[in-house]
């Protein structure tokens, strides 16, 4: 596999796995490799890959199949490895991520279930893992160049970007931060470290040259403080549908702020019936709505 921003991304994916896991997904080939979304734990079942096609079983050779024959099993310790690996070694250290269920690693965000552990009705830890779900980060220079052209013809504007899962938001959303940020004051509001994977302050994707990131604030914490003491000119921010960020975010727009963020839906209509999104595209705070699959633009369209 090349060496550049995905392959890189990959690698440290394929690094979090037991052998022989590490050693088949390091296998697969190269234009396979290139694409493959997600790598998939379930406990005493088989160890997947998600492309933008469909999920395939992964054997110890790296060939990808449609049937489980052959295919390598996950057992609890592969699982147990892959979860302490991911959180350094001391999951306790990280109380957060255990109740979210999520932890970032490199820039790739390693998601995990099992049995939920409830304090006074809110849940602190999740025992007994049962599956892990590494999805794989893409830095991707270049790839939002046409709807970047496009919905800015005339001047930078308010933009929501829309696609189903795994298709494509984070990796276009990071190209525009970038190409954004290296001529405007941009905050980006990094609430799970995906987008700029900074390590010890420093962003290790390139996200532009006046970028101020946000690492790690709760989404609406992130923007209300961002709009108070970075007087940014474009607020990004990943994944909005909580109740908070609806009022940060007319916070922000009412402060002069342009925005741009992402939103899981598939089409224009099922945006539009969001109760976060389709409250600020009903405000007309969003001036255009971008549709993509597989990381490409299926629709723009003027709000």
């Amino acid at each position: 596999m090349r060496e550049d921003g995905r392959s890189s991304k990959f690698a440290q994916a394929a690094a979090l796995l037991p052998e022989p896991m590490k050693a088949a997904a390091l296998s697969i080939d190269r234009f396979r490799a290139e694409r493959v979304c997600e790598l998939r734990l379930r406990r005493g079942r088989w160890f997947t890959a998600v492309l933008p096609d469909r999920e395939y079983f992964i054997k110890a050779d790296g060939a990808l199949s449609d049937s489980p024959e052959n295919a390598l099993t996950v057992s609890a310790a592969d699982i147990e490895h892959t979860f302490r690996t991911a959180f350094r070694g001391s999951v306790y250290a990280f109380p957060k991520e255990l109740s979210e269920g999520f932890i970032t690693c490199g820039g790739n965000r390693v998601g995990f279930c099992g049995s939920a552990v409830l304090t006074d009705g809110a849940l602190t830890v999740v025992k007994e893992i049962s599956s892990v779900n590494i999805r794989i980060a893409s830095e991707i220079p270049g790839c939002a160049a046409e709807l970047y052209e496009k919905a800015f013809a005339d001047g930078v504007r308010s933009l929501i970007i829309a696609a189903p899962p795994c298709g494509g938001k984070t990796t276009v959303l990071r190209d525009l931060c970038r190409m954004l940020g290296n001529s405007r004051r941009v905050s980006l509001i990094d609430e799970r470290g995906e987008l700029a994977a900074a390590s010890a302050g420093i962003p290790q994707n390139d996200i532009g040259a006046h970028t101020d990131v946000f690492s790690g604030y709760p989404k609406h914490e992130g923007i209300m403080t961002a709009v108070r003491v970075m007087s940014p000119e474009v607020i990004v921010c990943d994944e909005i549908g909580a109740p908070q960020d609806l009022k940060a975010l007319s916070f922000a727009a009412n402060s002069g702020v342009e925005l741009i963020c992402t939103c899981h839906s598939p089409t224009l209509a099922d945006l539009k019936r969001r109760p976060v999104a389709g409250e600020l595209i009903e405000r007309g705070i969003f001036r255009a709505a971008a549709i993509l699959a597989a990381g490409k633009v299926t629709g723009l369209y003027e709000l």
